[in-house]
């Protein structure tokens, strides 16, 4: 069908505004601070036979919905596909997402009796069950430690809810009301945009909305094969390293292959180590979205990431990997190795184009959670917090601090949220001084945080990289590594595995010290300036300043910084 191009960008701002709303919704209607203050969700939009017309939030949710879409179709078939239907899942290997906590939501859209598209949400829950509070355990070794896993299922049949699914998800849950509250926000968040869905082919008619949708995918390719086209051919390999599985401290190998012909791209990433059996393990879902994220940052961040992009980028994942686990395989700490994927993509394209190279991102991102029980029983109140890393410098500028590189969109939960809602204390939020790379553009920040738990918790951590961290470049300086510490200064203090999970006493404290990103160029011919305001605002030690940016610097005692005289 032919369209005007008024009409396009008309219809491609409202799919775009109707992803806006939803993800509003589901935010705003939150139980769990994990979804309302983290920010650990998304909504987007599919067409009817499961191509991602877009999502906004959390990019890992992007490749899911296609996939936890395209399964619905296949095995429910359109003839049980009706008005008023909303289908739910948290299973990777069926329902597509990348670990248990995340659960999906998907609501079809009707118009003139005909199925045009389907609204699709997605929320990091507090806990689904498993052996730890918080689901995602260190001790994991199978899919079934992971809690609860539904495949997709109906939880409302035309209207009418299926109350035997929901009594399961909840009787399945330490936080049953958290769960519940924030799955009938997606559900609402899914709705609304069903309801202006339909506005839309109202106004415009079916046919031409999805004339819409496939011109925005024609769209997306087009620009990305023009983006590639303009990249020199070749081959390039980048590799990193996780510290371990959780079961061992033996370092687990990602590696990537890039191929680039013409105007397509492919991704080998057949050489990284076999399946973990620790939870260290990534879907394929999530490889691709991690993947092709990357591509798209490192050609053009403005092109749209839909289904698209994906008819010119061929990832081959392999089978039985750390990057393709075989069923039943634990997923749950998915995020340090889809992290390292990003990254490794990122280096080998910047190896054919090294003008847009850009310094890693630090390593070492994840999650934390504390499980508290209630004196006198009750449910366990499950604090989850998102770790979040900081972007390596560019060509252009310093990377940006406490960004979660992958999950861009997420947030650390406010210290006044924390304290009010679980029996901890901040002792400490701080800018990590030196975390970030050295050199002409430095990489961002780490940050420190600590947590005093005022009453006995079950800890459970997800990160990784105090071993190996990320990568300056054109001589810029790798980041510090990341580190966390049980109760530091203390007769019993420890430095603790990425992955590892233990019980604190009323008192204990967890401390956090994160990576920041990589530098970009010599550190010796930073800006003076913008050194010396470095060291005054505390990013950059004065002894940092003497090793690593060759410069002699001193505090004098109205404060001010300033080079030392030869």
């Amino acid at each position: 069908m032919q369209m005007d191009p008024i009409t396009l960008e008309i219809i491609a701002s409202r799919f775009e505004e109707i992803q806006q709303i939803m993800k509003q919704r589901l935010f705003r209607t939150g139980y769990s601070t994990i979804l309302r203050e983290s920010f650990d969700g998304s909504s987007g939009l599919t067409t009817a036979d499961g191509r991602l017309i877009g999502a906004s939030g959390v990019s890992y949710h992007t490749v899911p919905y296609s996939m936890m879409v395209k399964w619905i179709v296949a095995h429910f078939g359109l003839d049980d596909i009706h008005p008023g239907d909303t289908f739910l899942s948290n299973d990777p290997y069926k329902g597509c997402v990348a670990h248990t906590p995340d659960v999906a939501v998907v609501t079809p859209v009707f118009a003139d009796g005909v199925l045009v598209a389907f609204c699709t949400s997605m929320g990091h829950k507090p806990d689904v069950g498993g052996i730890a509070p918080s689901t995602s355990s260190a001790l994991s070794r199978s899919i079934f430690h992971e809690g609860l896993v539904v495949p997709p299922v109906k939880l409302y049949a035309r209207g009418v809810p299926n109350e035997g699914v929901q009594r399961i998800l909840a009787n399945n849950s330490r936080t049953p009301e958290l769960l519940m509250g924030d799955i009938e926000g997606q559900v609402g968040c899914t709705r609304i945009g069903r309801q202006l869905m339909e506005e839309l082919c109202a106004r415009y008619s079916v046919p031409v909305v999805q004339a819409a949708m496939e011109l925005l995918l024609d769209s997306a390719e087009t620009r990305l094969r023009l983006a590639l086209a303009a990249v020199p051919d070749g081959d390039a390999s980048a590799e990193n390293w996780l510290d371990g599985d959780g079961a061992s401290d033996r370092p687990v190998k990602v590696h990537v292959t890039v191929r680039k012909r013409g105007d397509t791209l492919s991704l080998d990433l057949t050489g990284s180590d076999p399946q973990t059996l620790g939870p260290a393990n990534a879907v394929e879902q999530a490889c691709r979205a991690a993947a092709t994220g990357a591509v798209l940052g490192f050609l053009d961040p403005g092109i749209p990431f839909n289904d698209g992009v994906f008819r010119a980028i061929e990832i081959d994942t392999g089978e039985g990997l750390c990057v393709s686990p075989r069923f039943p395989s634990p997923v749950n700490s998915y995020i340090p190795t889809t992290h390292i994927l990003f990254n490794c993509v990122a280096q080998a394209l910047g190896q054919l184009c090294p003008e847009r190279a850009f310094a890693d991102s630090g390593l070492g991102c994840g999650g934390f959670g504390f499980g508290y029980a209630q004196p006198g029983g009750g449910p366990t109140r499950v604090q989850y917090e998102v770790i979040e890393t900081a972007l390596g410098g560019t060509s252009r500028g310093d990377g940006a601090p406490m960004v979660f590189t992958v999950m861009i969109f997420e947030s650390v939960e406010p210290i006044e949220i924390v304290e009010t809602e679980f029996p901890v204390r901040i002792d400490d939020f701080s800018v990590r001084t030196d975390s970030g790379g050295a050199g002409i553009h430095r990489g961002g920040l780490g940050y420190c945080r600590s947590w005093r738990v005022l009453q006995d918790a079950q800890f459970s951590s997800r990160t990784s990289h105090r071993r190996f961290g990320a990568s300056g470049i054109a001589g810029g300086g790798a980041p510090l590594p990341s580190r966390t510490t049980l109760n530091p200064g203390r007769p019993d203090e420890r430095v603790l595995n990425g992955l590892e999970q233990l019980n604190l006493k009323a008192g204990d404290v967890i401390r956090l010290e994160q990576s920041g990103g990589g530098g970009w160029g010599d550190p010796k011919d930073r800006d003076g300036q913008a050194l010396l305001d470095d060291v005054a605002d505390g990013y950059v030690s004065e002894e940092s300043a003497r090793r690593a940016y060759g410069r002699a610097v001193t505090r004098e005692p109205s404060g001010r910084v300033a080079f030392l005289r030869e």
